[in-house]
């Protein structure tokens, strides 16, 4: 494998012999690691779940395997799993990921994995990170005592298809203090929250619209505190997407962010292809303009 990093100028489809929705991607070191969210799993007899992928520059990509241990809860064998997040702290790593039983959206919840090695294997904490149904959680540090995790929450959430922020108590507990990101909006649905540390201010993107369709898209908003307010970032055709749907890339949407070969950022999404067989896995430079986050797809 060519361990010579690729210089990107737009978006580029990773190449893994697979869909990958959900996409989430980190740099460690001198690699970059990749997960995401894989085919239901309903009545699933397998032992492990999430693949990982590992590559060195971002072309060429090699299967580590599946890292999450099967979680052993009621109706966790016919349920389903999605959108993990990997976070590292203090010598461990935690796998932040969404789970149902028996598939009833009353009953999913973002939970949370440990691990002693980032390609695992992780074991799952035992609860659900929060009281009331959420998915797509999304963890983010501000430093070493102060962090907070972003989520959507669900059906039967006092605030459903809202985006929510709780603040830690350790890395498998929170406050439950939940409050609402965008305390003035109340949305039809709006789901992948994903923040980045600029240096003067923090940028939150979301994605919006139908994940089944071409309506799906990244939004971004901005911040100078990470529990805002935070305020959309607009153009003169309102609020700005930094994704939407282009002539080879349908629906694109929930995204992670990365820094690539020169510390610069980059955005990982998922994207249905023409045929409409898959959600696959993109990636882009996150370029700025006028002091805004855009994307050549």
């Amino acid at each position: 494998m060519a361990n010579n990093p690729i210089k990107f100028e737009s978006a580029v489809k990773l190449e893994i012999g697979q869909q990958l929705p959900d996409p989430f991607c980190i740099r460690i070191g001198e690699g970059y690691y990749l997960t995401g969210t894989h085919s239901t799993r309903r009545k699933s007899k397998k032992p492990s779940l999430f693949d990982m992928f590992y590559s060195r520059n971002l072309v060429n990509w090699k299967s580590l395997g599946p890292i999450l241990k099967m979680p052993d809860y009621e109706g966790s064998r016919e349920g389903n799993f999605w959108a993990p997040e990997i976070f590292p702290y203090k010598g461990k790593y935690y796998l932040y990921y969404t789970a149902d039983s028996f598939g009833d959206p009353y009953r999913r919840f973002v939970r949370v994995a440990v691990g002693e090695q980032l390609e695992g294997p992780y074991e799952d904490s035992g609860r659900a990170l929060t009281e009331q149904p959420s998915i797509d959680g999304h963890p983010f540090s501000v430093s070493e005592d102060e962090s907070y995790l972003f989520y959507t929450g669900n059906e039967g959430n006092d605030h459903m298809g809202q985006l929510l922020v709780d603040k830690f108590v350790s890395p498998v507990q929170l406050e439950n203090k939940p409050g609402k990101v965008f305390p003035s909006e109340t949305v039809e649905w709006e789901e992948g929250a994903f923040v980045i540390d600029s240096g003067s201010t923090f940028f939150f993107f979301s994605s919006q619209g139908n994940w089944r369709n071409e309506t799906y898209h990244v939004l971004v908003s901005k911040a100078k505190n990470i529990l805002g307010p935070y305020e959309r970032c607009r153009d003169k055709n309102g609020n700005c997407k930094v994704l939407k749907t282009t002539a080879n890339q349908f629906g694109p949407g929930h995204n992670s962010i990365f820094r690539g070969p020169d510390t610069s950022f980059f955005i990982c999404y998922h994207a249905w292809d023409k045929e409409r067989t898959g959600r696959y896995p993109w990636i882009a430079p996150l370029q700025w303009k006028e002091g805004f986050p855009y994307v050549k797809q």
